[in-house]
């Protein structure tokens, strides 16, 4: 009984202040202290400089073995890839969706909110080295998830105006995702972190480290706002594809994470890692896209804000389980 009170103490001094900033950005807009507009520039300030700095920042201080975690990385690819296709075959067979519907909605249900809640969440969790994880997270999406929707949405809009379909849309689609800030942060850190000498020098700048060290401690703060501010006025739209979406993002994301997880027998703070990271909700990124790509713009948005407000049980309620099932969890 004391471990069930002791859990259910650390779900509440982590979980709670995630949640308490979401509803504090939520309730600047609505008391008027932002507007609307505010949305915009705090997603541009986390996308293109706090993520991507605290990415920076971490893994340029990690040791190179720590990085290169070769079974973390193969299980949380597996994890996304179990999960998109599930999502893919459900819209497209049994909710009849077209191509370019269920090629959206599967990224939807799989491209987890890193930036927005996974730092925040796993750095008042876990830790700070937690960030190495979100990172190798954001490589392996950059590589793989992000250039695979763009280019299968591409593949529709070319087949519907009549054009070729041709190796320069993967190119293209590969090029966008790796141009990337937060990609690109990661490339960095890499090189700095295989580069630095064995007595901690390295040849960055100082000046250079601590203006990203100032960046990247900003993340927290304003990525929960930004999420907060994110969902103010989005309106939910209740149909049968919501609600099965929303089911497989919120529900069997999760199932699928720690089935992965005891299949590659990972344990401890890394298990925790995975299953988070990936049970987090649906990216702005995913949304975005789906407004630049008009398709699934109201599912889109309806998801976000279901999945969000449903992190507030998904989230506490997988720490407790986490914390039975899986050994070295803590």
């Amino acid at each position: 009984m004391n471990l069930y009170w002791s859990a259910i103490s650390q779900v509440i001094s982590s979980c709670l202040p995630v949640f308490l900033l979401i509803f504090l950005g939520w309730f600047c807009v609505h008391k008027g202290i932002f507007n609307q507009d505010a949305k915009k520039l705090l997603s541009g300030l986390v996308s293109n400089f706090v993520f991507p700095a605290l990415l920076f920042v971490q893994t340029s201080h990690a040791k190179p073995s720590e990085i290169f975690n070769g079974s973390w990385i193969v299980a949380f690819f597996c994890t996304m890839l179990c999960i998109w296709i599930i999502c893919f075959l459900v819209n497209k067979y049994f909710l009849r969706s077209t191509l370019k519907e269920s090629t959206m909605q599967s990224m939807l249900c799989c491209f987890p909110n890193m930036g927005g809640m996974g730092v925040p969440f796993l750095t008042l969790l876990l830790g700070a080295s937690s960030t190495i994880s979100v990172a190798i997270a954001n490589f392996v999406v950059a590589l793989t998830l992000i250039p695979i929707t763009i280019f299968l949405l591409e593949f529709c809009d070319a087949k519907i105006s009549g054009k070729n379909v041709s190796a320069k849309m993967v190119l293209d689609a590969v090029k966008n995702s790796i141009m990337k800030p937060m990609f690109l942060a990661v490339i960095l850190g890499l090189i700095v972190s295989t580069t630095t000498k064995s007595d901690g020098t390295t040849w960055v700048p100082d000046f250079v480290m601590n203006a990203a060290a100032i960046m990247s401690g900003a993340c927290n703060f304003i990525s929960l706002i930004a999420v907060g501010v994110g969902v103010y006025g989005v309106k939910i739209t209740f149909d049968k594809s919501l609600i099965i979406n929303v089911v497989l993002k919120s529900f069997m994301t999760p199932i699928v994470a720690l089935a992965v997880v005891h299949f590659f027998g990972i344990s401890g703070m890394e298990a925790e890692e995975l299953v988070f990271l990936l049970a987090m909700p649906t990216a702005s990124t995913a949304v975005i896209l789906a407004y630049n790509w008009n398709v699934q713009q109201k599912e889109a948005s309806s998801i976000f804000l279901a999945s969000t407000a449903l992190s507030v049980i998904i989230l506490p309620s997988l720490l407790l389980i986490m914390k039975f099932i899986i050994p070295g969890v803590i």
